[in-house]
């Protein structure tokens, strides 16, 4: 465990340097928040653990500093679905534990959106050994975005 801490760090420090960013004191604190962190957290446990040490940093530049390392490949961003709803999750992408995901995928525009269910994928996972069935890592559900759904067939549905 403590390897792939030192390693994750390592990470760290090394996409820091290779960044075209400029390496900030509210970068390094959040990366030092998801290094701290064995489970994916969301932004606004990164925000409270900044302002808990006294960072002044504002929950809009947690956003941001996170998308920046999501984009750079050094944070994976999950979503978590509960009752309170879905919620984005963020960790180094090294820690992320594994898990089946199913991936939304328009027929229109072919956007995605990744959903993580622990519950579903325990049941679908059931389901498929009851039956013999084996499942790939990523399960891909086609599907019509929000953007790609004719305006006239969601005033019908109402």
């Amino acid at each position: 465990m403590q390897q792939a801490h030192e390693s994750a760090q390592q990470r760290v420090q090394e996409w820091m340097r290779k960044s075209p960013l400029r390496i900030t004191r509210a970068r390094l604190s959040v990366a030092e928040v998801l290094l701290r962190h064995t489970d994916p957290v969301g932004a606004e446990v990164v925000f409270r653990k900044l302002l808990d040490t006294g960072e002044d940093v504002s929950l809009g530049s947690i956003y941001r500093i996170l998308k920046e390392m999501e984009d750079d490949g050094l944070v994976l961003r999950d979503r978590h679905v509960s009752s309170g709803g879905v919620k984005a999750v963020y960790a180094i992408a090294s820690d992320m534990p594994a898990s089946r995901a199913y991936v939304f995928r328009c027929d229109v525009c072919h956007r995605q959106q990744r959903i993580a269910d622990a519950g579903l994928a325990a049941q679908l996972a059931n389901v498929a050994a009851l039956e013999g069935y084996q499942l790939p890592a990523d399960i891909v559900i086609p599907a019509r975005c929000p953007n790609c759904v004719p305006a006239q067939s969601i005033n019908n549905s109402n």
